[in-house]
């Protein structure tokens, strides 16, 4: 099957022919299959941010392409319209992009960017609040008499709403409590299961990964330093270690165990998994 997304030796250069010219992005490939669930991580300056601007055409390579269902994005100026509605980008703190007088008017944006009718667009609305868990009485509100957490929800609904391919959300949980951490993220895994979308989640949270993702990119200056199931990615540690990335708490705590002489698996990156292989070795 073609993937839904194929990132063909891309490069990005800042600043060209200057002296502060900088390599954000370089030589990179890769292939994310549809609803697959993929964690972007990496150090700050790592070039995740520059990469993902590039999957739905905000940013043009220096060279390279990226293909979205086989066809290239940056084709002509159609093809980049038409990629910044099938690949959904949600920045960072995105509560600070609600614009509009309603709540309903914010998630309804992009839909009526879209030309759609409005029927489609109210059907687009509510679809869109529900998976978020926006209650109807939230609808007429202004987005600015929501709590923090709702507003980063009804954010993440305005681009849910345009029911992109691929929707890539930039750290989603930043500045959360961790009730509102989970939420988002239950969130996010139930929407890729019940729309079948392809989801890419940014974060610094190794935990938010571990829990959530499918497979795991791992960005290192500019570079894709590993890309594969996430079991398998954090099972190299020591590597992450030294990009300055730190493995989930638990995984730390189930490898000092093990140096100390007791017989655990070390290959635990959930507070879940941690609690089962404790059960195990207390039944032993």
């Amino acid at each position: 099957m073609t993937p839904v997304i194929s990132v063909q030796n891309l490069n990005y250069i800042y600043n060209v022919g200057l002296p502060n010219e900088v390599r954000a992005v370089e030589n990179v490939s890769f292939d994310i299959g549809h609803g697959e669930l993929i964690g972007l991580i990496g150090h700050t300056g790592s070039g995740k941010s520059t990469l993902v601007q590039h999957l739905n055409g905000l940013l043009k390579p220096s060279s390279g392409d990226v293909l979205l269902d086989g066809k290239s994005i940056f084709e002509s100026k159609s093809t980049i319209h038409e990629a910044k509605f099938k690949v959904g980008l949600c920045f960072q703190y995105p509560e600070y992009q609600l614009f509009e007088e309603t709540v309903e008017k914010d998630i309804a944006f992009g839909p009526t960017n879209m030309k759609l009718d409005k029927e489609e667009i109210v059907r687009r609305v509510v679809k869109a609040a529900s998976f978020v868990g926006l209650k109807p009485e939230h609808m007429k509100k202004s987005p600015f008499e929501l709590s923090g957490g709702e507003k980063r929800r009804a954010a993440i609904a305005g681009v849910m709403a345009m029911e992109p391919q691929v929707l890539i959300l930039d750290e989603p949980t930043a500045g959360l409590d961790p009730n509102g951490r989970d939420k988002i993220l239950n969130m996010v895994k139930l929407y890729r299961d019940t729309t079948g979308c392809t989801v890419i989640l940014v974060s610094h949270s190794m935990e938010d990964v571990a829990k959530t993702c499918d497979k795991v990119l791992v960005m290192n200056k500019g570079c894709v330093e590993m890309f594969g199931k996430t079991d398998d990615v954090f099972c190299r540690y020591e590597e992450l270690s030294s990009m300055g990335l730190n493995v989930p708490q638990v995984s730390r705590i189930f490898s000092l165990l093990k140096k100390g002489g007791l017989n655990v698996n070390t290959e635990v990156f959930t507070v879940e998994a941690g609690v089962n292989e404790l059960l195990k070795i207390l039944k032993r």
